[in-house]
């Protein structure tokens, strides 16, 4: 084994710790090519360092160096309603799982704190545990909860259950909050965990809740910012509206062109619009074009750092947190119709028959878009043929969908996501209906997941010949083989076939489509879509699992997304005579880690505190409906009851003390049956499982708990005297420790994010 090529190989893998690479990825990173006798010697090379230990090999030929036993490690804290917590290591520190910390050792950690973790010695077989030794970053220090006042003084509790901790307030930070009010209070420094965490209260909520619904304490939780800086607005303030002509003339001139965009009905800002042309050869060109952002917000101006800061725009129910001022957001780079605006634009020649991208092309223009499209209206048009510019939609949608089989004949999976439109009256949300997923959006995202591709693939042919340059990619890992395996178990159960085994995209594809139609298919979706790894941004590629994409990133939406903008520098960068220099390359493999990890945690903040707002809207809309009934389909099962979805998307539990009869929880197939017997039914009795239809009736909720009570509609309700009372609490507990404490909770409303 020749020792250089050894030495080599090690130094490479220790270039990328905790990274596995295929033998055909680390020859192409060493320039050793394929065809080679160099090649066979890699091979041998690999095979001699697996066998002595050195490096390890997992599925699928990867290698890498193997995992050191830590003692500590690093990530994001993450507090159950329990009130223990669970650290995902950051990448850095992975070691395969995530680590269970119980309340007890939280220190003054909370959650969506970024903390070190020292772990304790692993029992065989259990998951790691730990103890929190720091907390490196604060996610927040405010808190939502309600006054309350004691002989000792005046306390806020904490509500949402991730803080288990009153906070102590003085009289004189009250700022003339009183007790029962719901307030946000920020917390003085808190690094004592034997002393009571205090602090001051910032507003009240109380009185702004009563006239109506409000995201206020949304943005509080979250600690989503509200407004900015007046530096950052002043720089906004300052941009010019016009366009010069030297930047035009740097330009492709495209504003003779057809060109539209196609957005959701309220959308306020149009970060891309698209074209269609027809090449003397044959082919089409799909014209891709987004806001050129990144001239308007300059690398380590006010607005840049703030927009890294936000990392992204938050969009709640009636209102958006945006990462941009409306002057750039909704003004300067808005792609509004008749307007001359400057874009980036991704030239994708196609071939019409087959859907296939021959090659793409990426250019800065000057575009004018011709109209703006609602997906409803550009919908009409396909389907009638009528209207301005039908022909050309349908053109688009007919090409989209041979690109779109093109991408699933390849494994790209594609889990449906729920999302839900909210219909409000006097400012207040009064009902909420599921979007229809229309061909029109379907049209666009194929279009914009082809030119995010083919820009990542442009960044790859540019790499120098056994390196990677610096760039900011898209990355979807390959699930945990484990976890594919535990669905693969229950999936037998029921009847379905899944590969546990070195799962890849199609085996997954085919899994989910065998599920359509089948009463299964929530259950086993979302468990599927559990099993999955989580899509970040990265420095480093390694594919996108979920997408069957070896290259991909996120280019098409700068004005919402700091990554877009951070991609558009780089390219601009990249596209210059010469390339980018040496000194610039260096730069952002130092830059680079720093916001992949502040953007994909921040990503993470949206979704959670965008989730929150639409379950906060969905209850708020039941508030008036006390007593009405509805029909509902069991989105989760759990020892402690059942969960009901209604046609809103709006949740909520029947406790197993108001389901009639005694309950046993069936944990292999997550359903809930009434035993017969002494307790309960004399025959075979009801069967709760996921995906079942029930009629409920709303017996209570509650805004500031963000809970809902359902009953069974055909129950009636008994009046509870203290000794039936005492029964139930006496069956409750024989329950309980009959079901050894489970408290597992299997919901069907999920994303994924590409």
């Amino acid at each position: 084994m020749p020792l250089q090529l050894r030495d080599t190989i090690l130094d490479l893998l220790r270039d990328h710790p905790g990274e596995l690479f295929k033998t055909n990825e680390i020859s192409k990173m060493l320039a050793i090519k394929s065809s080679s006798a160099e090649y066979q010697t890699l091979r041998r090379t690999l095979d001699v360092l697996e066998r002595e230990g050195t490096i390890l090999r997992e599925t699928r030929r990867r290698y890498g160096l193997p995992r050191i036993e830590r003692t500590e490690i690093e990530g994001e804290l993450r507090v159950q309603p329990t009130g223990n917590g669970v650290v995902t290591p950051a990448a850095d520190f992975d070691i395969g799982d995530t680590v269970l910390i119980r309340a007890r050792n939280l220190a003054t950690a909370m959650d969506r704190d970024s903390v070190r973790v020292h772990l304790f010695a692993a029992k065989k077989g259990e998951r790691p545990q730990g103890e929190i030794t720091a907390v490196l970053r604060k996610a927040t220090q405010r808190v939502v909860g309600t006054v309350e006042r004691t002989r000792q003084g005046f306390f806020v509790r904490p509500e949402g259950g991730t803080m288990k901790r009153d906070v102590f307030v003085a009289r004189k930070d009250l700022h003339g909050a009183r007790e029962g009010d719901r307030v946000t209070i920020e917390l003085y420094e808190w690094t004592d965990n034997y002393l009571q965490p205090e602090g001051f209260v910032l507003h009240t909520l109380a009185a702004k809740a009563k006239e109506g619904f409000t995201n206020e304490a949304i943005i509080s939780e979250f600690n989503l910012p509200e407004g900015f800086p007046s530096a950052v607005s002043k720089e906004a303030d300052k941009l010019p509206d016009e366009i010069p002509e030297s930047e035009i003339k740097k330009r492709l001139d495209l504003r003779g062109e057809q060109i539209f965009t196609i957005d959701p009905e309220d959308a306020k800002d149009f970060d891309d619009a698209v074209s269609l042309t027809s090449n003397p050869d044959g082919s089409v060109t799909v014209g891709v074009h987004i806001a050129d952002v990144s001239h308007y917000v300059r690398e380590d101006s006010a607005l840049d750092i703030e927009a890294l800061q936000r990392g992204t725009s938050v969009y709640l129910v009636g209102g958006v947190t945006p990462m941009l001022p409306e002057r750039i957001s909704n003004e300067l780079c808005s792609l509004r119709p008749d307007e001359d605006k400057l874009a980036y634009s991704t030239f994708l020649r196609i071939d019409p028959e087959t859907g296939r991208v021959k090659s793409a092309e990426i250019r800065k223009t000057v575009i004018r878009s011709v109209m703006r499209f609602t997906y409803e209206e550009a919908e009409r048009r396909i389907t009638t043929g009528r209207g301005k510019y039908a022909k050309l939609l349908r053109q688009m949608r007919e090409l989209s969908i041979k690109m779109y089989d093109l991408r699933k004949e390849a494994g790209s999976i594609d889990f449906e996501s729920e999302e839900f439109r909210f219909l409000f009256e006097n400012g207040e949300p009064v009902d909420a209906v599921r979007k229809e997923r229309l061909g029109s959006m379907r049209m666009i995202e194929d279009f914009m997941l082809a030119a995010n591709r083919a820009l990542a693939e442009f960044i790859a042919r540019k790499a120098k010949q056994g390196s990677e340059r610096p760039f900011l990619y898209r990355i979807h890992a390959e699930p945990d083989p484990a976890k594919v395996r535990e669905v693969a178990q229950l999936a037998k159960t029921l009847g379905y076939k899944l590969s546990a085994e070195n799962p890849t995209p199609k085996t997954v594809q085919k899994f989910l489509e065998s599920l359509k139609g089948k009463p299964e298919e929530h259950l086993l979706n979302q468990l599927m879509l559990r099993a999955m790894a989580k899509a970040v941004y990265a420095e480093h590629n390694v594919g996108h699992f979920g997408l069957a994409f070896l290259h991909y990133t996120h280019f098409t939406s700068p004005i919402r997304r700091y990554p877009d903008l951070i991609v558009h520098r780089m390219l601009s960068e990249y596209q210059r005579p010469g390339g980018m220099n040496r000194e610039r390359e260096h730069h952002y493999y130092t830059l680079l880690p720093e916001i992949a990890n502040q953007t994909s945690a921040m990503e993470r903040r949206a979704t959670e505190a965008e989730r929150a707002s639409v379950k906060l809207a969905q209850i708020h809309i039941l508030k008036n409906k006390l007593g009405e009934e509805f029909d509902g389909v069991i989105s989760g099962v759990a020892h402690f009851g059942i969960f009901i979805e209604l046609a809103s998307g709006a949740e909520g539990l029947i406790h197993i003390r108001n389901l009639p009869g005694y309950y046993e929880y069936d944990e292999a197939h997550y359903t809930l049956f009434e035993r017969p017997g002494r307790h309960g039914a004399k025959n075979e009795g009801r069967r709760f499982r996921i995906g079942d239809a029930v009629r409920v009736q709303l017996v209570k909720v509650s805004e500031e708990k963000r809970q809902v009570d359902f009953r069974l509609a055909e129950e009636t309700p008994e009046p509870v005297s203290s000794g039936s009372d005492g029964e139930e609490l006496r069956r409750q507990k024989l329950h309980h420790e009959r079901t050894d404490g489970r408290n597992r909770k299997i919901r069907r409303r999920n994303t994924v994010k590409k």
